[in-house]
């Protein structure tokens, strides 16, 4: 995994004395916890946005952020001086309310002259400039220019963010992050010691509701400093090889009679409020658009966690099937499992019809009206492309390397699985793309999609031909893999001459690049040179569709708020709920596959409430005690952990336990019943215990109101003994 991957070459990296590592976290999780080397920050949950923007306040107050690079207002400049990206920092905003583009990006016809792109002032003239025109460009402006109707209030989007992180002290984010003012500014203080030799990562603490100014703030740092694309910086994803796409040997990215996906996502993502249906409705009826059924989450991407929500809702529109496949949303979206929540799932008149394609009888696929058995990662074809932290070329694959144990079906006789469900009802419909004549290859000769195979072997061997040719498989190699005896519907989905060379790709297990090519020089050799944004006029421009306010444009401190911004502090009172949950993830218990583990379910056959040793006492609450742990919407029982690695205030809950389905339970199919095995049901789920937010009309889990993160952290609890 890409995690494990990092975790190896951080702990190799500090272990070498190359690398300095601050973890900042509620829980201290084995792994990087380097006694004497590494730095736990021990922060309230849901408050790491505060410690970044406490972190860029010393740094402005300081000025030690990197003024040479941030100046540079294009591609060009920057690279004159030695990097290999550039920012927005320098571009003017418009911030005069009077005016019609305010919040947005000055340009060239505001101020009537010819040209595309930003205005800046130029730091040799002072007077305003085409950015593309400008070698630097002043950092700070905040004033007037002439416009051609007038003056024009401006400023730059770095002095828009600096006085966004101004709007607290140093102190004041120290309070609400539960750590000293010392600690925050030491942690600043390291961190622009290195100059552009600095990097940042995070997953799980993005995962409360208010998420995306931490999330936005964090990547920023990083840029103040110049360190993307650098060497010993900040690296975007290394290029993976072509496989479904149009590539050199097939062409597996469109086919005749091709219809692309369009409209408005279920999800209710990356589209304004403002320009729906129901909005437009409203106004004419002369009434006030706000609030909407739900949030709309113009900034949110791939919010697959938010499908459910809008289908019990039939907001924005009724799902009519959903098909659920490699997903457990029941289990894995917070809120979701609530009595109101599933008693909305259950109603055919929410979801007429529900289809799951599984491999176990999941939390979700338990209340599917189909059940598809689905193949496991031994069974299966994938092509996994490559990581942020591998950053040289590569595509890894995965082939199936026993024979499936699913029924086989249809005209090809090919075993159950997502791909052949897909391929054969694809068929039955009279979809185009699928069956005879379906895959056009470089020649423009049409291919058969009937197996899996038909469609996986032309990846590779799009992936084999793409640059350099891969060499042909040696005898010696095809022996061994087995390689040499593999069924001939997979040998006839390629031409004869492509066959061995993507029999070499699957022997390696995929296309890797020489570890030796991640450098150019002091840059990264596949560093991508996009701009660096400190403003965003697109997030400026939205508006939180309950209230009708106008985001910030600018990562700023945001406590958490239901979606009509309603402190969550002032709901749920810490005199009631003194507590926070934050989640985590076990070593030894994964989402799917390690639930199957016979040997890591003895090692770790249940997760523990874990609380910090003086919280305890204060409580008086002992170690190795049963408890329920008790939420404004739900409540969960569970052995209490005492110790010193968790933050005041918190209750640590790891991920993965807890299940109420997942062959927990006696099933039966066919009339006969699949023993249950209890185990796989041990310890404590905290998606249950997350928020609902009542601030809404419909049945909805608290979320970030602009991205659409879920409330996975920051569960406001409290502890009941039951011994």
């Amino acid at each position: 995994m890409s995690f494990q991957t990092l975790a190896r070459k951080t702990v190799k990296g500090v272990m070498e004395n190359k690398l300095k590592l601050a973890v900042i976290d509620p829980l201290m999780q084995g792994g990087t916890d380097i006694p004497g080397k590494t730095k736990w920050i021990p922060i309230k949950p849901s408050t790491d946005g505060a410690l970044v923007l406490g972190m860029m306040h010393w740094i402005f107050d300081k000025e030690k952020f990197d003024s040479k690079f941030l100046e540079c207002p294009n591609e060009e400049a920057a690279q004159s001086i030695g990097f290999k990206s550039h920012t927005n920092a320098t571009h003017l905003v418009i911030v005069d309310d009077k005016h019609p583009n305010n919040k947005k990006f000055l340009k060239p016809e505001d101020l009537g002259l010819e040209g595309d792109g930003f205005i800046v002032i130029d730091k040799k003239t002072g007077k305003p400039q085409l950015h593309s025109k400008a070698s630097a460009a002043h950092l700070f402006y905040n004033g007037e220019v002439e416009g051609k109707k007038g003056t024009i209030k401006v400023a730059t989007s770095l002095y828009l963010l600096k006085q966004g992180v101004n709007r607290y002290s140093i102190d004041e984010y120290a309070k609400i992050c539960g750590i000293s003012a010392k600690q925050i500014e030491e942690i600043a203080k390291e961190f622009t010691s290195h100059g552009h030799k600095v990097a940042v990562d995070t997953l799980g603490g993005t995962n409360s509701i208010n998420a995306l100014p931490f999330t936005v703030a964090l990547w920023l740092l990083p840029a103040l400093m110049g360190s993307y694309n650098m060497k010993g910086g900040m690296a975007s994803n290394g290029p993976s090889f072509k496989t479904f796409a149009e590539g050199p040997k097939y062409d597996l990215a469109t086919f005749d009679g091709q219809v692309k996906p369009s409209g408005v996502k279920i999800s209710r993502e990356q589209f304004h409020y403002e320009n729906t249906t129901e909005y437009k409705n409203k106004v004419a009826q002369g009434k006030n658009p706000y609030p909407s059924k739900l949030p709309w989450h113009t900034n949110g991407l791939s919010l697959d966690g938010q499908t459910l929500f809008s289908a019990i809702n039939k907001y924005p529109y009724q799902c009519k099937i959903l098909v659920n496949c490699f997903a457990n949303p029941i289990y894995g979206t917070p809120s979701l499992y609530q009595e109101t929540m599933i008693e909305e799932i259950k109603k055919t008149s929410n979801i007429p019809l529900i289809i799951s394609v599984d491999i176990v009888m999941g939390e979700t696929t338990s209340y599917a009206d189909y059940i598809v058995p689905d193949t496991s990662v031994y069974e299966q074809w994938a092509m996994v492309p490559v990581r942020a932290n591998i950053n040289t070329k590569m595509t890894s694959v995965r082939h199936p390397i026993i024979e499936p144990a699913t029924p086989k079906v249809g005209s090809s006789n090919q075993p159950i699985s997502m791909e052949t469900f897909l391929i054969e009802v694809a068929k039955k419909v009279g979809m185009p793309g699928f069956g005879g004549d379906a895959i056009k290859d470089a020649n423009g000769k049409l291919w058969p999609l009937n197996t899996r195979e038909d469609y996986f072997m032309k990846a590779i061997a799009n992936m084999a031909y793409d640059g350099d040719v891969v060499s042909n498989i040696e005898k010696e190699d095809d022996k061994i893999t087995g390689l040499d005896s593999i069924p001939k519907h997979w040998q006839d989905a390629v031409k004869a001459d492509e066959l061995f060379a993507v029999k070499n790709v699957i022997a390696k297990g995929g296309r890797f690049e020489a570890d030796t090519n991640y450098y150019d020089g002091e840059f990264m050799k596949y560093g991508n040179p996009s701009k660096i944004c400190f403003y965003s006029e697109n997030l400026a421009n939205s508006k939180n569709s309950i209230t009708g306010e106008y985001n910030e444009g600018m990562p700023v401190w945001m406590p958490e708020t239901l979606a009509d911004g309603t402190l969550v502090s002032e709901v749920y009172p810490s005199e009631e709920y003194p507590f926070s949950i934050c989640s985590s993830k076990s070593k030894l218990r994964g989402i799917s596959m390690l639930n199957n583990c016979p040997t890591l379910q003895v090692l770790s056959d249940k997760n523990y409430i874990e609380i910090n040793a003086l919280d305890a006492k204060d409580f008086g609450l002992k170690d190795g005690q049963e408890v329920t742990v008790e939420t404004p919407t739900n409540k969960a029982t569970g052995v209490l952990k005492v110790k010193q690695g968790v933050s005041r205030g918190t209750l640590g809950i790891s991920f993965g336990y807890g299940k109420w389905e997942y062959g927990s339970k006696d099933t039966t199919i066919d009339g006969k019943v699949i023993k249950g095995e209890e185990i796989r049901s041990v310890g404590t789920a905290t998606n249950p215990l997350a928020l609902a937010d009542k601030s809404v009309e419909g049945k909805y889990g608290l979320s970030d109101v602009v991205s659409g993160t879920h409330n996975r952290s920051g569960i406001k609890a409290k502890i009941v003994p039951l011994s």
